[in-house]
């Protein structure tokens, strides 16, 4: 921590452009896709066992990839995909930023690498780092809504699939490499990747390494909205990360066996807190097999396995560690693709996932637990010439099992489920350009180990958390409609969805005086309660305590985007496209429910001639007023991105583009505090920051 080195306060480049928003509300659709969208049709979702491409699936697709990729590609997950439709992020500070689908996030959102969990703690508390590295990866596919048929109750809100070179699938012959590097003014951030790969005959091999440091971020005006944090600078907001890996891929026809070692790193301050830092290793190993056509009627067997070492200890200052986080879990899941029967084709799968988590310091809220998840799913679909229909089910068995803690205390009984979900949908093609998508699913989520048991101070989000040990299977009943249209010039998509939910588990404020282990005189005064570390009430006590409850729940909201080629076929390309969603996240029985994202709205300019090419983005993010008990407001801001790029090639056969780029960011030097952050309050997001940059490729 103590190598990096803080930088002053970047001054406000340039007066906030008003009448962009006027622009941006004109078009029917608000979204942020880049010119590429037209072609992502063509790109097979390989979260999909299917391998539909995202024009094909019922399901609410995108991918990000290539030149796209490039231009979005920033140091979390979250911060990477946080400004596509119907998709925000948790932003803790620069080191921890987890995606939120349509409102949901945390245990309800699976991140994936390579088609396998990321294997790390992240689903536990917003302050935790994901476990995969974004320098590294070549494509990101985001499913919206339920996925749980395909990947399980932690897919409840939908999955985030990080697709990157260390499985090998296929042979690219001779020797290929990508060198990555940029340099950003704000907090001396520098950016670093190499990935290299070799193929001869069968065999394809891979070596790839990712690294990131900065220093303490420069933010416009005072880091807490009461005027009493660091000015110009956010304090404490340090982050450095690395990851390695290599592979090998054995391929023959369409059959491969490939392995993949791989490694990362991260030590990042909490900015909600003065020295506190987390410093995070993981260990991750993985193995793929497909076989092709291996028995009549059958097209494919996909098996998929990873198994992992994860610990972060989180520091109270240097040389004080604090709470020591340990995950092992190994996850498996096989797949079998049958050719089409009476019509229909479909696919089979098992998975199987073991969690071992433990957690031992002052903070340890959660205790030491064992989750083991067993799940079959059956998904089938039969085309016919107006359209196709898709229907699916999957069965799960779930056990939670909480270890003694060093008292010799069992913090609470076994616990058992049998989510049950399914879905039926159907694309009916208007036109060869045209589709319309009706969806319906009814999905069932098992309480994590934290809703169950937590109890203990959770000093990242400023609370004392007491689980709800008889906490039942929620349920999510979900029906959406999109429409899509896609030809040589026009690119449009809109989706309306409503997530109506039974048993949904939240976090609550509690108002009766009592000590947070039941003791002390009950007392009601309509404020909430707030404890000390130790859990005993105290008006003015640092924490607030919370407890896991469940009510019944509804969202819902639309998102959509549009992209339109103005000039084709001529030396000057230029495109514009647009951007918007807006979701609602309220109880049945009345009142908002916390840290949902506002409405967006967004427009953006894309020209190009010859090697050269420009991008001009801009969002304007509306004031979050529809808050939950004691959450404060968040207001609205604007969000304007620049960049300029030259593409060349090295040499004539290079697999891709090189490129040198000049990129600016938040380039209005906006206040920006996402209403999705536990920090909000305390840690804005950078202000400008320019970003000069190369891509190098063989």
């Amino acid at each position: 921590m103590n190598a990096f080195i803080p930088r002053g306060r970047t001054g406000r480049v340039a007066a906030r452009l008003l009448p962009l928003i006027a622009a941006a509300a004109s078009f029917p659709f608000a979204a942020s896709a880049e010119e590429a969208a037209v072609e992502l049709d063509a790109v097979t979702v390989r979260a999909n066992p299917l391998g539909k491409t995202s024009d094909q699936l019922v399901q609410p697709t995108t991918v990000v990839d290539g030149d796209d990729l490039n231009r979005k590609r920033r140091g979390t997950i979250g911060e990477t995909l946080e400004n596509e439709p119907g998709i925000s992020t948790t932003d803790f500070g620069a080191g921890a930023g987890r995606p939120v689908i349509r409102g949901q996030a945390g245990p309800r959102v699976e991140i994936l690498e390579n088609g396998i969990s990321s294997l790390d703690v992240s689903d536990v508390s917003p302050d935790h780092a994901v476990g995969i590295d974004v320098g590294n990866a070549r494509s990101i596919e985001v499913l919206r809504g339920p996925a749980t048929l395909i990947y399980g109750s932690r897919a409840l809100g939908g999955v985030v699939n990080v697709l990157n070179g260390r499985l090998p699938t296929a042979v690219d012959d001779g020797f290929h490499g990508v060198l990555e590097g940029q340099y950003g003014s704000n907090a001396d951030d520098r950016n670093g990747a190499l990935e290299l790969d070799y193929g001869i005959g069968h065999h394809q091999f891979h070596v790839d390494a990712a690294g990131r440091k900065a220093g303490e971020y420069d933010i416009p005006g005072n880091a807490r909205i009461d005027g009493e944090g660091s000015q110009g600078v956010l304090a404490n907001s340090r982050t450095q990360t690395n990851s390695t890996g290599f592979s090998y891929g054995y391929v023959h026809g369409g059959s491969s066996l490939s392995f993949a070692v791989s490694t990362f790193g991260a030590v990042y301050g909490l900015p909600q807190e003065e020295e506190a830092f987390i410093n995070l290793d993981q260990t991750r190993y993985d193995l793929q097999g497909i076989l092709d056509r291996p028995l009549p009627g059958i097209e494919s067997v996909k098996f998929r396995g990873a198994f992992n070492a994860y610990d972060h200890t989180e520091f109270e200052a240097p040389d004080e560690p604090g709470t020591l986080f340990r995950n092992s879990q190994n996850q498996s899941r096989i797949e079998i693709v049958h050719a089409p029967l009476f019509g229909f084709r479909g696919v089979f799968g098992v998975q199987h996932d073991f969690r071992r988590f433990s957690a031992i310091g002052e903070e340890a809220f959660v205790p030491s637990t064992r989750t083991t998840q067993v799940g079959v799913f059956l998904i089938e679909e039969y085309a016919w010439a107006r359209g196709k229909f898709e229907a699916g089910v999957r069965v799960n068995r779930d056990t939670v099992k909480p270890n003694f803690t060093a008292d010799g205390e069992l913090p609470g009984p076994d616990r058992g489920y049998t989510p049950v979900s399914f879905s039926i949908g159907h694309i009916y093609n208007l036109t060869p350009n045209d589709h319309l998508k009706i969806n319906f699913s009814r999905a069932q989520r098992s309480a994590a180990a934290e809703e169950l048991f937590a109890f203990g101070p959770h000093l990242a989000t400023g609370t004392f958390e007491r689980g709800l040990e008889t906490a039942a299977t929620e349920t999510a009943n979900n029906i959406e409609v999109g429409f899509d249209h896609h030809d040589a010039r026009l690119s449009l998509e809109g989706t309306l969805y409503l997530n109506s939910f039974r048993n949904y588990l939240y976090l609550d404020e509690v108002d009766t005086g009592l000590n947070a282990d039941g003791s002390g005189e009950r007392s009601r005064d309509g404020v909430a309660d707030r404890v000390n570390e130790e859990g005993e009430f105290d008006a003015e006590g640092d924490l607030l305590l919370v407890d896991y409850r469940q009510a019944n729940a509804r969202f819902y909201g639309f998102e959509g985007q549009a992209a339109y080629k103005l000039l084709v076929g001529g030396p000057l390309g230029l495109s514009v496209r647009a951007f918007g969603d807006r979701v609602v996240g309220e109880l049945n029985s009345g009142g908002n429910l916390p840290r949902v994202t506002p409405a967006r709205v967004g427009f953006g300019l894309d020209p190009n001639y010859g090697p050269f090419s420009a991008s001009l983005s801009y969002t304007r993010v509306f004031a979050q007023n529809d808050i939950a008990t004691l959450e404060t407001r968040t207001a609205g801001y604007n969000l304007l991105n620049i960049e300029a790029a030259y593409q060349f090639k090295l040499t004539a056969d290079a697999n891709a583009d090189s490129q040198l780029f000049l990129r600016a960011r938040n380039v209005l030097d906006d206040d920006i505090r996402r209403a999705t952050s536990f920090v909000k309050d305390f840690a804005p997001v950078p202000g400008a920051s320019v970003y000069l940059g190369f891509r190098l490729a063989i």
